[in-house]
């Protein structure tokens, strides 16, 4: 019994020495893993002494790398000494004030960045809105800007001379940068809105006596009458006297396409807005609708009874005519295969122009000015001899000349109150029209001398281009020979 009990004291003796030994060599480990930590640190303090001997030319004292050390050996396996943090409490105290106005300032600071922010989120929402709300208006063909008012007197900006014959029509383009013209002449200039420079000029072609379709004719061999160009740009489109329609690239002025179909010539050609779908009207009294994307024709409406003077579109599918000789206007619906007749200028309808898709503004031989709406069939305001007053000495008008001072063209900026018309005497007047389109009010009269055979706004508003000629567009009847066959540009300003 002692034997064995003897041999378990020695057992659990043994035991107790290996558990000493364990213990003693792992504060051996731990006394080496914190001598290698202090020796790590070390080693970084002694490379950044290193590096600002390099740098700054300044040497670390030996308190600064004690301060150090002591600050690191307090900071080993993060952990810090309760005595520092009552320092650093001491030191936050001391700064307590000035760290609290530094706050406040910068909280204000951002306070009102957040504010200026906002506010400018605001004015970027009130136009984004507001733009909106004009497409949407656009889209309806109910969108009407009162902008008239704003506008100053035009200045004529540029008188441009090229043409050898009467301007007989002109377009610009929907980026507001070049203007094209037709004359009898049988050209096409390509002008510069902003410099009144001709940059391109397609001369006449000579006239063949092959009937054959097939025969390709790159241009006009008589008098140009029409001219439009489509909103992106990528049509140019003429049409002359010979029954012709060309087609043209604006950019280069190459031609494209020639367009056969109408038995008389061609007085009036428009796009329908952000489309390829072309309108055209002739003295043959039809209206034919061709599509530009496969240079086809798609079909003929037949109505009036009288050669066709104008045409106008706008976003819908449907176009307005103006009769000429049969009295009357009208509203061709294409998706409904219906039209509208409107009826009550007393002289010919020369001229019409769409003021929204609502509202129409028309011309007569007879000198008065109508305002018409789509839903009504006779005419919300009727202004008679709108260009009777004249400045120009009577002596330069031929006395041959009709007293009623017929209307010649009429323009409108579109989905404006803005509108402007011109006559044989020279004279251009703006207008505006109320909301209600029910009366007219004189703006301003631009004094020139000739036949005002064209008019045309830039979309921007900022331009007005005339075609002035010695004759009238569609015929001889009249000639001022004191006029000149010119483009004028004006510009218009808004007040500040």
């Amino acid at each position: 019994m002692p034997f064995f009990i003897r041999k378990h004291n020695s057992e659990t003796k043994d035991k107790k020495r290996k558990k000493l030994l364990k213990l003693q060599n792992g504060k051996k480990k731990q006394k080496t893993s914190n001598e290698l930590i202090n020796d790590h640190t070390n080693k970084k303090i002694k490379k950044k002494q290193k590096e600002l001997i390099d740098e700054n030319e300044e040497i670390l004292s030996d308190t600064d790398i004690e301060e150090d050390d002591e600050q690191n050996q307090q900071t080993i396996n993060g952990n810090v000494r309760l005595d520092n943090l009552l320092l650093n409490e001491e030191h936050d105290d001391d700064d307590e004030n000035n760290l609290h106005e530094q706050r406040l300032k910068r909280a204000k600071e951002y306070i009102e960045q957040i504010a200026k922010q906002e506010q400018e989120r605001e004015i970027d929402r009130d136009i984004v809105s507001e733009r909106l709300r004009d497409d949407v208006l656009e889209q309806a063909g109910k969108l009407h800007r009162q902008v008239a008012s704003s506008y100053i007197e035009p200045v004529l900006l540029h008188t441009c001379r090229g043409h050898q014959q009467s301007v007989t029509c002109v377009c610009i383009s929907n980026d507001n940068k070049y203007a094209f013209t037709g004359s009898k002449d049988c050209s096409i200039i390509k002008w510069c809105l902003l410099t009144g420079k001709k940059l391109h000029l397609i001369r006449r072609v000579a006239k063949t006596d092959n009937t054959n379709e097939r025969t390709p004719i790159v241009g006009h061999f008589d008098h140009i009458l029409a001219i439009t160009i489509s909103t992106n740009g990528q049509f140019l489109v003429s049409g002359d006297k010979a029954n012709l329609i060309q087609v043209w690239n604006p950019q280069t002025c190459q031609h494209l396409k020639t367009l056969r179909g109408h038995q008389g010539p061609i007085t009036g050609l428009t796009f329908r807005r952000n489309s390829h779908e072309l309108f055209s009207v002739s003295q043959d009294r039809s209206v034919k609708i061709w599509n530009l994307d496969e240079m086809s024709y798609v079909e003929t409406l037949f109505g009036h009874q009288e050669p066709i003077q104008a045409i106008d579109a706008l976003m819908r599918e449907r176009c307005i005519t103006a009769g000429g000789r049969d009295g009357s206007m009208r509203l061709w619906k294409i998706v409904e295969e219906s039209h509208l007749v409107f009826t009550g200028h007393k002289g010919s309808i020369d001229c019409v122009a769409l003021i929204n898709d609502e509202h129409i503004v028309s011309g007569a031989d007879d000198g008065s000015i109508a305002l018409w709406s789509v839903s009504k069939r006779r005419p919300l305001f009727n202004l008679p001899h709108a260009h009777k007053i004249t400045s120009i000495d009577p002596s330069l008008i031929p006395s041959s000349l009709p007293e009623e001072f017929w209307i010649t063209s009429l323009a409108s900026l579109r989905y404006t109150d803005l509108l402007a018309s011109g006559s044989f005497n020279g004279n251009i007047h703006l207008w505006k029209s109320t909301p209600e389109f029910n009366h007219l009010t004189h703006l301003f009269t631009l004094i020139q001398l000739g036949f005002v055979n064209d008019l045309k706004f830039s979309s921007d508003g900022n331009y007005l281009v005339v075609a002035i000629g010695q004759e009238h567009r569609l015929g001889r009847w009249w000639t001022v020979k004191s006029a000149k066959n010119v483009l004028l540009i004006y510009k218009l300003d808004k007040t500040k």
